[in-house]
């Protein structure tokens, strides 16, 4: 069985990442984080930025490949995220083209015909030692010969040492995109939507509203989503397809 983790670039990833090759000893797919290729071929699990090709990065392995809801019958699927409009500030950089992997992702996983599925959100994994040991527990992995599964006091005592050797790591692995903004505050959870002008905010609602069925819609309700959105305008309706 093998364990499909789906979330929109900066949603934590980098964090799941660290804290398994940490505490299993098994490399995780991506630029080297702890452990390289040469030292562990096999990965912990597999990963996709936009699961349903939504963005047009057509990949058939790798960080951007596209997966097949069907074929997800004898594997596990975890779907991560992070407030939409963190993610459409941060990530997708206010272009709605950029965005459509964040609600292609939710998609697929309300698609997936998964042995087990579970969502879980970027506030609290990157908050909560339970929540991550909930995951990494979930996803079953086999320790690397040397390394035994992690207890949840071990991962809470270690926590915040490790929070930091992560931040650290991500400023330097990710310098080109500007690195964390948020290293000085790591739980604020709203930080890159606070530079959203509100015809911004209602954008990024719109294309989720129009795209995503109630069931789906409703992953998001921890992010109070507005009530309701003004019909879109003409302007709104061409802007929309950018």
């Amino acid at each position: 069985m093998v364990t499909y983790v789906v979330s929109a670039p900066r949603s934590g990833m980098n964090w799941l990442r660290y804290c398994t090759e940490h505490f299993y000893g098994v490399r995780t797919p991506g630029k080297t984080s702890l452990i390289s290729a040469d030292e562990c071929p096999e990965v912990a699990f597999q990963r996709s930025h936009d699961a349903l090709n939504l963005t047009k990065r057509q990949r058939h392995a790798g960080l951007w490949q596209r997966l097949d809801p069907d074929e997800m019958s004898e594997h596990r699927v975890v779907l991560i995220l992070r407030d939409p409009l963190e993610t459409y500030a941060r990530m997708a950089k206010r272009a709605l083209h950029r965005f459509k992997c964040y609600s292609g992702n939710i998609q697929f996983y309300a698609r997936a015909n998964a042995a087990d599925k579970r969502v879980y959100y970027y506030n609290d994994l990157v908050s909560s030692p339970d929540v991550m040991a909930d995951l990494l527990e979930f996803m079953d992995i086999t320790p690397a010969e040397g390394y035994c599964k992690p207890t949840r006091v071990r991962i809470a005592a270690e926590w915040d040492q490790l929070g930091a050797n992560s931040r650290q790591q991500y400023d330097v692995k990710q310098a080109v995109g500007g690195g964390s903004k948020t290293k000085d505050a790591p739980q604020d959870f709203t930080f890159h939507q606070r530079a959203l002008c509100d015809w911004n905010r209602s954008r990024a609602w719109r294309h989720l509203r129009r795209n995503l069925s109630d069931e789906e819609f409703a992953l998001l309700d921890r992010f109070n989503p507005p009530a309701t959105l003004a019909p879109p305008t003409i302007w709104d309706r061409i802007t929309d397809l950018y």
